[in-house]
């Protein structure tokens, strides 16, 4: 009976982790370096051996014969992993893992490294010189880039498909970002993202996916796919602003709450202001979005559209536009209320995809290009911090799920709230 290889079995364990990990985003990426790593010792010795495994010599002189593994334990920013490490006997000369040795010394270097070689597509000139540069290992052979490159493909697919019937959601995040994936591509095309807050107070990373454009079509399939996977209806949905995406939600997820993005919302509304006007404004708008209450904030808002609507239309009516659905979130408990008014954690991720993604000259497909932001985004979600809950607020949040308009306004409640 032939053996499994080390690498074969870790691909197994991701799928088991993925399902059953209490944080599946910071296991996957664990696992993923593991494995990413376990295959670059494989492919090193199929190389020095010139054979795989199971195969026959050919003609030539043996170089040497398999001899089991050594387990060796790596200390790397995702935690502890374990490789196991190719042995060889009878060699014609001494075989010395050079990747190993680098490994070891460079581990806290890989952090960057790895979300690079998620993506299949790289040229292996790209590859083998992020791999050289980061761990110093020169004459690496097309072999050990190859397997490097095919081997975690499968995670995303798999993180894709996930059950999400276990999240227990109470806020979902939408946003989307324009991106060139594919060779051809003269335009942009739309990847749209969402995470979600959970009961716990833990933020994860939900789901990614190409549409065309973020249209109200392409937003009803991304979240019915979410559903199809058992995702709850979240009590409130914090959206950019767009139409299309606004549209979806309110018929895929009818009975939440929606809270326009603020700081979308007054982007838009000082774009149409002359700029010795912005800073006066900017401060009158924000002190009625960040009021004590939804009544407060809506009677200023109000308050300032009949001051200003003769001098600035334009601008007026931008704020006039679904300004109940600009302060949703002042309905919720205060220790909630800042970090759900608006996309921004999803725009400082797209900042960073952007950013790292300016390494790659260009993407050789659009599974290469998603599967790299996949990589990025979920190496920078486990840097979230998450938000404060307790028993009494998560009661009163299953409270506001049967009746959305009730304010958070309980006195009872004001110590959990400051």
């Amino acid at each position: 009976m032939k053996r499994v290889a080390p690498s074969a079995r870790m691909e197994q364990e991701i799928t088991e982790a993925l399902r059953t990990s209490g944080d599946p985003l910071g296991e996957a990426a664990r696992r993923g370096a593991q494995l990413i790593l376990q295959r670059v010792l494989e492919a090193e010795v199929e190389e020095f051996l010139g054979r795989g495994r199971y195969v026959r010599a050919g003609d030539g002189a043996l170089r040497g014969y398999r001899n089991g593994y050594e387990p060796k334990r790596v200390h790397l920013s995702e935690g502890t992993i374990q490789l196991q490490a190719p042995q060889i006997r009878e060699g014609v000369e001494p075989f010395e893992s050079r990747w190993l040795a680098a490994i070891g010394k460079r581990s806290a270097r890989l952090r960057e490294l790895i979300p690079l070689l998620y993506v299949k597509g790289l040229s292996q000139r790209d590859i083998e010189a992020a791999l050289v540069e980061a761990l110093g290992v020169a004459g690496t052979g097309r072999s050990v880039i190859s397997g490097v490159c095919q081997s975690l493909r499968p995670v995303f697919r798999r993180w894709q498909e996930r059950d999400l019937a276990d999240e227990p959601l109470v806020y979902l995040f939408l946003d989307g970002i324009y991106l060139k994936l594919r060779p051809e591509d003269r335009r942009a095309a739309a990847v749209l993202c969402a995470y979600g807050i959970l009961t716990d107070g833990r933020k994860v990373l939900l789901h990614l996916e190409i549409g065309d454009k973020e249209s109200t079509t392409c937003w009803e399939t991304f979240l019915e796919d979410m559903k199809r996977r058992g995702l709850r209806t979240p009590l409130m949905t914090v959206i950019d602003g767009h139409a299309g995406c606004r549209k979806a939600v309110k018929r895929k997820f009818p009975e939440a709450l929606v809270q326009r993005c603020q700081v979308h919302k007054m982007r838009n509304i000082l774009a149409k202001l002359p700029e010795a006007a912005r800073a006066g404004l900017k401060k009158l708008i924000y002190k009625a979005f960040t009021a004590q209450t939804y009544k407060e904030g809506l009677a200023q808002a109000r308050a300032i559209i009949v001051q200003f609507r003769e001098r600035f239309p334009a601008a007026m009516k931008c704020l006039e536009q679904d300004l109940d659905e600009c302060l949703t979130a002042l309905k919720l408990p205060q220790a909630h209320r800042r970090q759900t008014r608006t996309t921004n954690l999803l725009e400082r991720l797209f900042g960073e995809g952007k950013r790292r993604s300016k390494v790659i000259p260009r993407f050789s497909s659009e599974d290469s290009g998603l599967t790299l932001l996949f990589a990025v985004l979920l190496d920078a979600s486990e840097g979230w911090h998450g938000l404060r809950m307790n028993d009494a607020l998560r009661a009163r949040l299953e409270v506001m799920r049967s009746d959305p308009d009730s304010p958070w306004e309980d006195p009872d409640l004001a110590d959990l709230v400051a």
